[in-house]
């Protein structure tokens, strides 16, 4: 028999009627002369087959194409697509033919179906393609590979890669040779249509399996973002109901991509005008004033953040508050966070390790250094640039300023890197400054470069002769020699990273889930290597 390949959504649980699982749209179409609608009672326990044929139409190239081509004739095309709605299992299955998957609902189907079953059927060595999202560096990936090779030779062992598509052989037991699973299941296998119930059988049970916790995918457990497009409006109206309730569970950050240059924010829907010099949730909840009790999820995606720019002839940047929520909350006993506009399933045992490491991390100041100064205007009021900050702090507590030194290693290609943003000498400390804790990707990379520039120290001896030569060049011969004294030093070289943010509603600082987990992976990275680590945060003042 040849080999045929089938696609699988499976409607959620309580989807009772095939109408259901079909748009709006759909079941318009459903209604229309050219739709055929089939019952099949006898198909697994009972199904229905729509096939949507549109009437026939002159392509849209042909007109340009005859402007240079003799083309004779009259030419008409049409389209078809098809979806197969069935039960099997006591659960209720979608088919789709050509593109009959555009009339299906996606908030009558299970988000994670695909994937969650194709973990469960795949051999985990041998894989195919992994597609994946990184929420520390805000990359996503495609990996391919020409044969087969196991989960963690795709580099996937970290928390924050979140596997969105996976592909490769499944396990002997499996009806199919191979699947791809995302939203949906694709089967490829010697199978024909008629094996479609007794396929939608098997992938429900490897849908609700959890042998997968005994393979390599047992990782996935740890982050799963929320693919279930009614689970995610349900956590959108339960963000509303926090900000409306005054709960603390949530704060505005920047979006990916969103460059720093940005001195002061706005909102746009809330009737209350101004610019701040930070983008803090508490702003936005003034700015509402005595429409607080009003806001819904609809009002979080309506509203926008305007973020203003020291140059006036660059144009504002506009997102909505609702991709701008970071934060977490508990919903049927489940944890879920909200990161630059997406919902993730969070793990609670995994996410206490997290908070008990980021709490160990942080260290209080012996005197409390200056907070970055204010600049009001007659337009707006922002904060100096980090680059100003920076040169005061080392100055005022006798450091060296190295922020944008690059320190070129010797016959290494692009070995580029930057020391630290200020260095203590005595204290043998590179400190990593950065203003603002509210973007993941930012601070993600952050701890990156904290953890890159020690990886150097370590790797290549001449990295400390050019960082002598970047101190004499600073701060004199006198410098040079305080340097020779502390690497003479049994005391270890510390990398300590400080965050200059505005304090959350408690008092308290905070930085967004994902990054901890970047920050924790970066400090074991730098221990290994023999460094001590820290994080400390310079308070800033908010507005009133």
């Amino acid at each position: 028999m040849a080999k045929k390949t089938l696609t699988l959504f499976l409607g959620k649980q309580d989807v009772r009627d095939f109408t259901e699982l079909l748009t709006e749209e759909a079941q318009n179409r459903a209604q229309h002369p050219t739709t055929r609608v089939v019952e099949a009672p006898d198909f697994g326990d009972g199904a229905r087959l729509y096939v949507f044929v549109a009437g026939q139409f002159t392509p849209r190239w042909l007109s340009d194409v005859r402007v240079h081509f003799d083309v004779p004739g009259q030419i008409v095309s049409s389209s078809a697509a098809a979806l197969l709605l069935f039960r099997s299992a006591e659960r209720v299955f979608a088919t789709p033919f050509a593109h009959g998957w555009m009339y299906l609902d996606e908030h009558r189907f299970e988000g994670d179906f695909g994937l969650r079953a194709a973990i469960n059927a795949l051999d985990d060595s041998k894989l195919k393609r992994l597609e994946r999202a990184n929420l520390g560096d805000a990359l996503r990936a495609v990996a391919q590979s020409p044969f087969q090779r196991g989960l963690t030779s795709f580099g996937l062992d970290d928390a924050l890669d979140l596997i969105r598509k996976i592909s490769g052989r499944t396990r002997d037991d499996a009806n199919a040779d191979s699947v791809t699973g995302s939203r949906s299941l694709k089967l490829t296998g010697e199978f024909g249509l008629g094996d479609l119930p007794e396929l939608a059988a098997g992938a429900l049970e490897y849908y609700e399996s959890t042998a997968y916790q005994n393979t390599q995918f047992a990782i996935l457990d740890s982050v799963m973002p929320v693919a279930d497009r009614q689970l995610s409006d349900t956590l959108d109206d339960l963000a509303a109901a926090s900000i409306r309730d005054g709960q603390e569970q949530f704060e505005l950050g920047l979006p990916v991509g969103f460059a720093d240059e940005a001195v002061s924010f706005k909102f746009i829907g809330p009737r209350k005008r101004g610019t701040h010099p930070d983008l803090l949730l508490r702003h936005y909840v003034v700015a509402l004033g005595d429409r607080l009790p009003e806001i819904d999820a609809q009002t979080l995606k309506d509203h926008k953040i305007s973020a203003q720019f020291d140059d006036d002839n660059r144009p504002a940047a506009k997102w909505s508050i609702r991709s701008a929520l970071v934060g977490s909350l508990v919903h049927d006993n489940e944890r879920y966070a909200a990161n630059e506009g997406e919902w993730y399933r969070i793990e609670q045992g995994f996410k206490d390790a997290i908070e008990a490491g980021f709490n160990d991390l942080l260290e209080d100041w012996e005197a409390q250094p200056e907070p970055l100064r204010k600049i009001y205007t007659d337009e707006r009021n922002f904060y100096e640039a980090e680059a100003d900050y920076n040169a005061r702090f080392a100055a005022t507590h006798g450091y060296i300023m190295l922020d944008r030194e690059l320190i070129q290693i010797p016959d290494v290609d692009r070995s580029g890197f930057e020391s630290c943003d200020i260095f203590d000498i005595e204290g043998k400390r590179f400190i990593h400054l950065k203003k603002s804790s509210r973007r993941s990707s930012v601070l993600s990379h952050f701890f990156k470069q904290g953890a890159n520039s020690a990886r150097h120290f370590s790797m290549f001896a001449d990295s400390w002769a050019r960082l002598r030569e970047l101190v004499v060049d600073r701060a004199g011969p006198e410098a040079g020699e305080r340097f020779d004294a502390a690497r003479a030093s049994p005391q270890r070289w510390k990398v300590e990273f400080v965050i200059a943010d505005t304090p959350r509603a408690n008092g308290a600082f905070n930085i967004p889930f994902f990054s901890k987990v970047s920050l924790r992976d970066e400090i074991r990275n730098i221990r290994a290597m023999q460094y001590d680590a820290g994080l400390r945060f310079i308070p800033l003042q908010p507005d009133p």
